[in-house]
C-alpha cells in the first residue's frame, strides 16, 4: 500500500534533508500522498512534500501538515519520519500520514492493509475512543494505545508500521506474521534507519552500501540471504511475526516473536470432507477481507490451480473482476497457460484480459530486476511485466496466488522427499559419474541425511563443494537455514510438515513477497495473497498431510475444493510456474551481456576466476545467471551506491 522510513540519532542533528532523499526514493510506493514529521526535545514539525495534496485537506485533522519539508534543511531533529501513501483504503486526506491521536502523543507510519479492521473499530468504539477517518491506519494506532504490543494478535493482514511515543520517546516496530510487507534496518554511525527496503536506506545518505560477504556466500545457496542476515553489510530484516522497541535516546532495542507457524496439530481422525470444508470456507473468508478495498480489485490469473480458484471465487462477491492473463507469442507459445485459463474464466463472471507480448520484452527489465531483487538472483521474472499490463488498466490491486504450494505441498519438492530417500542410499555410486548438467542436479538433491539438508539441497543453486571452488572464503555449510529458522522444541508430525514450515519461514517471508510486491509496487500496485491469510494457515495446518500429498498428487485437497470452481484442463495441467526461456536468451540476447558482466565479474578479487570458466562451460544455466546477477548487483547497489 505505501512505503515507510524512519531516522532515529543519538543527539539532534541536520536529518530533515536525508529523510526527504529516502521518501523520495519511494515514490514508487505511493505517488498519491507523502508526508514528515521531524521531533527534537518532543517538539514535532509535521511537514509536507511536493506530493502532498495540501488542496484536498479539509477539517484541520491533528496531523495537518504546516511546514515545507525543504525549509527544515537546516535544523536539528532527533526522529524523522517519511511516509509515501498508494491511496486504497479511505481516499480522503484523513488517510494522510504520518498520523497521531488527538492528544498528538503516539505517531504512526503503516504500510500494508489490515483487512478486518471494521470489527475492531467496532470494539474500539464500545471502549470509548472516537475516529477521524475510516482508515485501517488509525484502527492499528488506537488499538496499539489500547492493548499495546497485544494488538499485533488481533490484526489480519499483511503490515510493517512504526509508532512513535512522544512521551516514553520509544519507537515501536512490526511486521505481519507471515513477512509479506517487508522492514529492514541498520544501525550506522549513531543513527537507527529503517524503511521498506534497502534502496531507500540506502538513498538516506546516511548508509553506505558494502558488501557482507557472508551474505553474499549463503546468496549463492538460495538466492536470497538466509534472513535477517541480508547481502549488505549491517542491513538486517525485522523477522516475521516480530516486533521490536527502540529507545530512541540510546538506541538500544529488542526483536521479541508474537507468533509462528503452529506445527504438530494435525487432526489424525479429520475425514476427507472435513478437510475440503475447512479449505473452502478459510479460503472463502480471506478472498472476501481481501476484497476490501475503496479503489478497483482485479486478479493475475494464470492457468494453474492456485491463481484461477482465487479468481473463481472472487467472482462470486466481486461480479466482473478483471483477471489478467500474459501470453506469449508464437515463438515462446510453449510457456502459456492462456488456453486453461480461458477455460476457468468462461465458467464465471470474469471480465477476462489476455495478453500477448514478445517474451524478449522481460530482457529490457533487467535493470529494474536487479533493483526489485536487491540481491543476486539466478533467474528473470515476467512480473514486471504483468504489473505493467494492470497500471495500464488504471487499477491498485491485485490478488495473488503465492503461498497455495507452501500450504498444500505443491512443490515437487514434496513429491520428490521420499522418492530421494531412496536414492539417497546409493549416492556413493553416483559419486563416479561426471558431474554435468542434470547429474549434476541428480547429485547434489541425493546428497541429504535429513529434511534440513534436503530442504537446502533443493533450493540450493550452488552446492556447499561448489561454493568452497568458486569464493576465495570458506564459511559455513548451508546448514545455516536449519540454524536461522528452526527452533528447538518445535513438534512437527511428518517430514512434510517440516518442509512447509521451512518453506514458510525462508522462501515465503524472505523472498517470493519481497520479489512480488516489489515488482507490483515499482507501478504503484498493492498484490494480496489469500492463500497467507494466517487464519488459513492455522486451519490448514490441522488437515492431515495424506490429504495435501495424496497417491503422488500433490495439492490434492485444495485441487478437489478446484474442481467445483475451475476447468478440467487447469487440474490436468502440467506445473509451468510461469516459466521463461532463460536458457534460449543466454546463447543470443543475452549474450554480450552475459560475456561483458562475466569478465567485469573477474575483476573483484572475491571469487576464483578458474571456477567462473569452469562454470561458464559445464554448470546449469541457472547457476551462470547468478553470476551474471552478481556482477549486475554490484554495479547497481556497491559500485554506484
Amino acid at each position: 500500500m505505501c512505503g515507510i522510513v524512519g531516522i532515529l540519532t543519538q543527539k539532534p542533528q541536520k536529518i530533515a534533508k536525508n529523510i526527504f532523499l529516502a521518501n523520495n526514493q519511494m515514490y514508487r510506493r505511493g505517488p498519491d500522498d507523502e508526508g514528515f514529521i521531524l521531533v527534537n526535545n518532543k517538539n514535532i514539525d509535521i511537514c509536507y512534500g511536493k506530493d502532498t495534496p495540501l488542496r484536498l485537506f479539509g477539517d484541520k485533522q491533528p496531523y495537518y501538515p504546516i511546514k515545507n519539508i525543504q525549509s527544515t534543511f537546516e535544523d536539528f531533529y532527533t526522529l524523522a519520519f517519511g511516509h509515501r501513501r498508494l491511496s486504497i483504503v479511505d481516499l480522503s486526506s484523513h488517510g494522510h500520514q504520518p498520523m497521531c491521536d488527538e492528544s498528538r502523543r503516539y505517531w504512526i507510519v503503516f504500510n500494508g492493509e489490515v483487512y478486518n479492521f471494521k470489527e475492531i473499530r467496532v470494539e474500539l468504539e464500545s471502549l470509548g475512543y472516537n475516529f477521524v477517518s475510516k482508515t485501517d491506519t488509525e484502527v492499528i494506532l488506537k488499538s496499539y494505545i489500547q492493548w499495546g504490543e497485544k494488538s499485533l494478535q488481533k490484526f489480519n493482514g499483511d503490515f510493517a508500521f512504526a509508532i512513535y511515543d512522544n512521551n516514553k520517546e520509544e519507537v515501536f516496530l512490526a511486521r505481519d506474521r507471515v513477512g509479506i510487507k517487508p522492514l529492514y534496518y541498520t544501525v550506522q554511525n549513531g543513527h537507527f534507519l529503517f524503511a521498506s527496503d534497502i534502496k531507500t536506506l540506502i538513498a538516506s545518505k546516511l548508509y553506505t552500501p558494502e558488501v557482507n560477504l557472508e551474505g553474499l556466500y549463503h546468496n549463492f545457496s538460495f538466492s536470497v540471504t538466509p534472513r535477517p542476515k541480508t547481502s549488505f553489510q549491517g542491513v538486517y530484516a525485522l523477522k516475521q511475526a516480530h516486533y521490536m522497541k527502540i529507545d530512541c535516546k540510546t538506541l538500544k532495542f529488542n526483536e521479541i516473536e508474537y507468533w509462528d507457524i503452529p506445527t504438530g496439530i494435525q487432526n489424525i481422525t479429520m475425514s476427507e470432507d472435513e478437510a475440503k470444508n475447512i479449505v473452502e470456507e478459510e479460503l472463502i473468508k480471506s478472498i472476501k477481507y481481501r476484497l476490501i478495498s475503496d479503489v478497483e480489485v482485479c486478479t493475475f490469473m494464470s492457468g494453474g490451480v492456485d491463481s484461477t480458484i482465487i479468481s473463481a471465487i472472487a467472482s462470486k462477491y466481486y461480479p466482473n473482476i478483471k483477471a489478467f492473463t500474459l501470453g506469449f507469442d508464437k515463438k515462446f507459445s510453449k510457456y502459456n497457460e492462456v488456453d486453461e485459463a480461458k477455460a476457468t474464466a468462461n465458467m464465471h463472471d470474469i471480465n477476462h484480459i489476455v495478453t500477448y507480448v514478445d517474451a524478449d520484452v522481460i530482457l529490457e527489465q533487467i535493470n529494474n530486476m536487479v533493483l526489485g531483487f536487491e540481491e543476486p538472483y539466478y533467474s528473470v521474472t515476467p512480473h514486471l511485466i504483468g504489473a505493467s499490463i494492470v497500471k495500464e488498466h488504471n487499477i491498485k490491486v491485485t490478488f495473488n496466488g503465492l503461498g497455495a504450494d507452501e500450504l498444500f505441498a505443491g512443490y515437487h519438492m514434496y513429491v520428490r522427499h521420499q522418492r530421494l530417500k531412496l536414492l539417497s542410499k546409493v549416492n556413493p555410486l553416483l559419486n563416479i559419474i561426471p558431474n554435468f548438467g542434470k547429474m549434476r542436479t541428480l547429485k547434489k538433491l541425493t546428497n541429504f541425511n535429513n529434511t534440513y539438508q534436503y530442504f537446502a539441497n533443493t533450493y540450493s543453486i550452488y552446492s556447499d563443494k561448489e561454493k568452497e571452488n568458486l569464493f576465495n572464503i570458506n564459511l559455513n555449510s548451508r546448514d545455516e537455514i536449519r540454524k536461522q529458522y528452526y527452533k528447538e522444541g518445535k513438534n512437527f508430525k511428518d517430514d512434510l510438515e517440516l518442509l512447509s514450515y521451512l518453506d514458510f519461514k525462508s522462501s515465503i517471508g524472505s523472498h517470493y513477497t519481497y520479489r512480488t510486491e516489489q515488482f507490483n509496487m515499482h507501478y504503484s500496485i498493492e498484490a494480496r495473497f489469500p492463500f497467507l491469510d494466517h487464519n488459513l494457515i492455522e486451519k490448514a495446518n490441522t488437515i492431515p498431510s495424506k490429504y495435501k500429498l495424496k497417491n503422488g498428487i500433490s495439492k490434492y485437497i485444495l485441487k478437489e475444493v478446484a474442481k467445483k470452481y475451475i476447468a478440467p484442463e487447469c487440474l490436468s495441467m502440467n506445473k509451468k510456474g510461469f516459466s521463461l526461456p532463460l536458457e534460449y536468451w543466454f546463447g543470443n540476447q543475452l549474450k554480450d551481456l552475459v560475456h561483458n558482466s562475466i569478465e567485469a565479474l573477474k575483476n573483484r578479487k572475491i571469487f576464483n576466476n578458474n571456477e567462473i570458466d569452469n562454470i561458464m562451460k559445464t554448470a546449469t544455466v541457472y547457476h551462470k545467471w547468478q553470476l551474471v546477477m552478481c556482477e549486475l548487483w554490484f554495479q547497481n547497489f556497491i559500485d554506484n551506491k
